[in-house]
């Protein structure tokens, strides 16, 4: 048994080496060239490999150590960086069909994504029709005082319940600072905060 395991241990190291060569030279290649639709779908082809492997070598440290950080959180090693990696590439845009056209250049497809949601957002021209006055009755209208009370601005205690309900683990938003940073600094940030609104 332990021969075999032996065996299988540098078979696998093997295949992660050779695996691992090839990603690099098609990063290299993406980064002089640019990649074909079809070479970045091998490229990812190979991630999945690779992870596989990783995923394998986790599980069997994980049953044989018996330790908890393995299940607990992350450890700083290359497994979670090349989880973290694989999603950002997963993420990242390498080709775009325009109307039977492949766009390959990412100023190409930055320009293409542009101008497509700039016109999906963009006001289309008044083709001079309107709703009459009296087109909503008078029921269904916010009145004054609904109106009133939709412009008050926000409490201190509603904006600390909006925050302690968000998920900590949610997406940072354009400030880079994830949720769960406000969650835990919300007593020193809350005058800034409210500041804001």
């Amino acid at each position: 048994m332990q021969g075999w395991g032996a065996n299988l241990g540098a078979t696998l190291r093997g295949q992660k080496a050779s695996i691992l060569l090839e990603i690099q030279e098609l990063d290299h290649e993406a980064d002089q060239v640019g990649l074909s639709a079809d070479d970045w779908s091998h490229r990812y082809s190979l991630e999945t490999s690779i992870m596989e492997i990783y995923k394998g070598k986790e599980a069997f440290w994980r049953q044989r150590s018996r330790q908890n950080w393995t299940i607990q959180g992350e450890s700083n090693t290359a497994y979670f960086h090349a989880i973290a990696n694989g999603r950002r590439r997963k993420c990242s845009i390498p080709c775009l069909w325009d109307e039977g056209s492949l766009l390959e250049d990412h100023r190409e497809i930055s320009d293409h994504i542009y101008a497509f949601y700039r016109e999906l957002f963009s006001a289309s021209p008044r083709s001079g029709l309107a709703l009459g006055v009296d087109f909503c009755p008078e029921a269904a209208r916010v009145t004054m005082e609904e109106n009133r009370e939709l412009t008050l601005p926000f409490l201190q205690s509603e904006v600390a319940e909006a925050i302690k309900a968000m998920k900590s683990n949610s997406a940072p938003g354009p400030d880079g600072l994830p949720v769960v940073f406000f969650q835990t600094f919300w007593e020193q940030l809350c005058p800034m905060i409210m500041r804001m609104f």
